[in-house]
């Protein structure tokens, strides 16, 4: 299943958007980290644009274990850019992070959206997303 991710906030505690399937149906809310463009606005690590995500097991920093997930791959500068679970800014070094619905500064019921994303991608290794 392709998808879609739909920003539609850039503020200083976070990229707000949302995840969404071939249907134009919510999958998840998603919370990038917010890193400043120089001119007073905020820009998330993933440009605009077409990539392919690749299931894999990854390690976050500080983390002793592996976990499954997505990895965005052909992401100008950058690598390890994934999909996983987290509700504020400061939980991304430039992932996506999935939620349930939106919250004050954050993103709420996270570990249950990510879990949602896993099962709608059972049984697929990669699949296309498009950034807008």
């Amino acid at each position: 299943m392709n998808l879609r991710l739909l920003r539609n906030k850039a503020v200083l505690y976070g990229i707000f958007g949302v995840l969404l399937d071939e249907n134009a149906k919510e999958v998840a809310v998603t919370l990038e980290h917010a890193y400043s463009d120089g001119t007073g606005g905020f820009i998330p690590r993933v440009p605009a644009g077409e990539y392919t995500c690749v299931r894999g097991q990854h390690r976050l920093d500080g983390m002793t274990n592996t976990f499954e997930t997505f990895e965005i791959t052909g992401v100008p500068g950058h690598t390890n850019i994934l999909f996983h679970k987290g509700n504020y800014n400061t939980d991304s070094a430039g992932c996506v992070l999935l939620g349930s619905e939106l919250g004050p500064r954050c993103i709420l019921e996270s570990a249950m959206a990510f879990g949602h994303f896993l099962d709608l991608q059972a049984g697929c290794d990669s699949f296309q997303l498009t950034v807008q």
